[in-house]
């Protein structure tokens, strides 16, 4: 049977108009991403009696590139690059202050300890920031590291000169069974486990220093 002229026509611009669509559709579905988070017991903190005071950590800032989720490893001198289909479940700031918060309920070392969307007010305040959080490539064998800057805060102090009890930095490594994310994650829980003793025992023997005063 033959066609008209419009018929023609609108055949003609049916099949462009779709053409581009199934030009464009992908050939495969898109991978999904893979989350990963610290896995650890609670730190253990010898503490010979709780202090009458209200901690509360804050989420820790974080220097780029460890300001998102993305999961970061160097393999040579500066040169960072992510993973494309893994990522921490939270950004590292965030997993380091929920651990941290988490670890310092747990010593039993002080009356409270609050998370940072708690309203209540507290005595003094726990933050810092992220220096580095990475796996290291361009060592046998890898090496999961983290560098945390931790600020211990007087919360009730209205002098800003006086209001710092305790300015330090933190720093550990720990070894990769593997060049992977999943055993990077097993290393980092490490490294988080040491640091967070240290930064509580800081903490604790500061604020004991100034209930003495």
């Amino acid at each position: 049977m033959k066609m008209r002229p419009s018929q023609t026509w609108t055949f003609l611009l049916c099949f462009f108009i779709l053409l581009p669509s199934a030009c464009m559709r992908p050939s495969s579905a898109p991978r999904s991403v893979h989350y990963y988070t610290l896995n650890y017991p609670g730190a253990v903190v010898p503490i010979e009696r709780a202090l009458p005071l209200v901690l509360r950590v804050e989420r820790f800032n974080a220097a780029p590139p460890f300001n998102s989720q993305r999961i970061i490893y160097a393999d040579k001198g500066s040169h960072r690059n992510a993973y494309t289909y893994f990522q921490w479940v939270a950004a590292p700031g965030e997993l380091i202050a929920f651990f941290l918060a988490r670890d310092l309920k747990h010593s039993r070392g002080f009356q409270a300890v609050l998370t940072p969307d708690t309203a209540l007010a507290p005595t003094h305040t726990v933050t810092g920031w992220v220096e580095e959080f990475l796996e290291e490539d361009f060592s046998e064998p890898a090496q999961a590291c983290a560098s945390i800057h931790l600020l211990l805060i007087d919360a009730r102090n209205p002098d800003p000169l006086r209001r710092i009890l305790l300015q330090k930095s933190y720093r550990a490594k720990a070894p990769c069974g593997s060049k992977t994310p999943a055993a990077l994650s097993e290393a980092m829980s490490a490294v988080m486990a040491e640091l967070s003793v240290l930064m509580i025992q800081d903490i604790y023997e500061r604020l004991s220093q100034t209930q003495q005063l």
